[in-house]
């Protein structure tokens, strides 16, 4: 069985994955026991947790669907889509959910009715993106990964694009993930890691480069780490305390500002 999607709640008290031809599940972090497996034998690329940590939803080929956490039942969907779902956030607030799909535009849906809120005129890359959109704190911006090398920002309300800017680095432009204070997004592309300020989407010097290529990438909830996950089977962590400027902080001050994990 092969993983392609995880998600923890905001409670900490659940773990979704979704896998390869296996459904999606979702386990218990305290006892360490899997309580609800959805979608069957279905391959399942794309899960998140509602804010409040009541509902999971799951994205599989031209599917979207909510679940209850407590009942394991469908609440919403399945949503159709064009072509396979890789990627889905709920809103801050939980009331809508957006998603992208392979080479296709980027929809938001209510997440208690599935009515379709604004279909933004976009197109997401084809293949390999895990992590391709994020909200602004605000809920009023969608951050994603769309074809060319580009992350964009779109207004949710009209679809409109705002802001736009092209990754030229030493591969495919995988992920982004949106710190929490709402300042910065980290993006990766082959072996480097960029930073982008979240009211522009200009770059922030300096990046951050691996011996590896990177296949995983995640900000630590306080915004002073960033975890990547590598090619080669580990994990590297560095601090941003080291590398941003004091004003995407506040950062605390490491006297390890770099380590590297075995997996």
């Amino acid at each position: 069985m092969t993983v392609v999607a995880v998600s923890v709640s905001r409670d900490h008290k659940w773990v979704a994955c979704g896998t390869y031809q296996s459904g999606a599940s979702v386990w218990d972090t305290e006892l360490r026991e899997k309580v609800i497996d959805v979608e069957g034998t279905k391959s399942v690329f794309a899960v998140d947790f509602s804010p409040d940590s009541t509902r999971f939803a799951t994205g599989i080929y031209k599917e979207a669907s909510v679940w209850s956490i407590s009942s394991g039942e469908r609440l919403v969907g399945p949503v159709k889509h064009d072509g396979t779902v890789t990627g889905m956030k709920f809103s801050p607030n939980g009331e809508q959910i957006a998603t992208t799909s392979y080479g296709g535009s980027i929809r938001v849906f209510d997440s208690r009715t599935g009515d379709e809120v604004i279909n933004i005129n976009t197109t997401t890359p084809s293949q390999g993106t895990i992590t391709p959109l994020s909200w602004s704190n605000d809920g009023q911006q969608i951050f994603a990964v769309c074809k060319g090398n580009k992350i964009r920002s779109f207004e949710v309300s009209t679809g409109s694009q705002l802001t736009e800017i092209e990754i030229r680095k030493d591969g495919r432009l995988e992920s982004i993930a949106l710190a929490t204070n709402g300042k910065f997004l980290a993006a990766y592309a082959g072996c480097t890691v960029s930073f982008l300020d979240t009211s522009t989407l200009s770059q922030i010097d300096p990046v951050v480069k691996d011996s590896e290529r990177i296949c995983s990438i995640a900000l630590s909830p306080d915004c002073n780490y960033l975890a990547t996950g590598r090619k080669d089977g580990k994990i590297s962590v560095c601090t941003l305390g080291h590398i941003l400027p004091d004003l995407y902080g506040p950062f605390h001050v490491c006297i390890w500002p770099a380590f590297c994990l075995p997996c």
